[in-house]
């Protein structure tokens, strides 16, 4: 399957920052843009995960993990409790998240490689976004996969966050334990008023959310039109 333009967050996902015109407020870090955009163009990219090299198709997987993973998140927004399989429908979503956030100002670079085989001479290839983000599944050792925490088995609750919640490519944020060993806790924005917390170790901590967000993005942060954080933006 290819997409033409490809969103890099979730459109689905990035719909609950959108005003009743379907805008949010969007900083591109790359092209330098901070105003209003259709959520239709927001965090896109052409052919974002159109491989160059590997015959596997990312897009299809992506689109499997947000068809999951979305009625799941709306619940939890809504003051759902989501079962055990509805619980592994985030973690894998979080995962799909992080993966794209660690590659969000990456989508343009291209990094040569040499292919062959015991028919074929060796030949030297560009690898696109697309084919970069399936091999470091396999090659990126040293990248968190909340799969592995299960996560599933944690304290997971959500809290109102009346001044407002940003998102953006870096929106997933990884504590560490009050041991300093591993991870002790997730976050994650779930809509401009309710945030995700998975783990134990912020219990009674307080910390500015928006700021760890906007600090961990790579390329892209996004508000609604009336956010607090896109009005301080056009006062600039």
């Amino acid at each position: 399957m290819t997409v033409k333009r490809a969103h890099m967050i979730t459109r689905a996902y990035l719909a609950s920052w959108a005003n009743e015109r379907g805008h949010v407020h969007v900083w591109d870090g790359e092209n330098e843009i901070s105003r209003p955009q259709p959520l239709a163009n927001a965090t896109v990219v052409n052919y974002a995960y159109r491989p160059l090299v590997t015959n596997f198709d990312l897009e299809a997987d992506y689109a499997r993990i947000e068809n999951r993973g979305i009625p799941a998140l709306r619940s939890l927004a809504t003051g759902g409790a989501p079962n055990r399989e509805g619980r592994d429908a985030l973690v894998t979503f979080l995962d799909m998240h992080l993966e794209r956030g660690r590659y969000a100002d990456q989508a343009k670079v291209r990094v040569p490689a040499a292919m062959g085989s015991t028919t074929a001479p060796v030949q030297m290839v560009d690898m696109a976004l697309g084919d970069r983000l399936t091999f470091a599944r396999d090659v990126d050792t040293d990248a968190v996969r909340l799969r592995r925490l299960d996560l599933e088995k944690w304290r997971w609750r959500v809290h109102h966050v009346e001044s407002g919640l940003v998102t953006g490519d870096g929106a997933v944020l990884l504590f560490r334990a009050r041991s300093g060993e591993g991870v002790g806790a997730v976050t994650f924005p779930l809509s401009p008023s309710r945030l995700l917390v998975i783990g134990d170790a912020l219990d009674g901590l307080s910390f500015p959310i928006n700021l760890l967000i906007a600090n961990a993005c790579r390329r892209w942060l996004i508000d609604q039109v009336d956010g607090a954080m896109a009005r301080a933006a056009s006062f600039r």
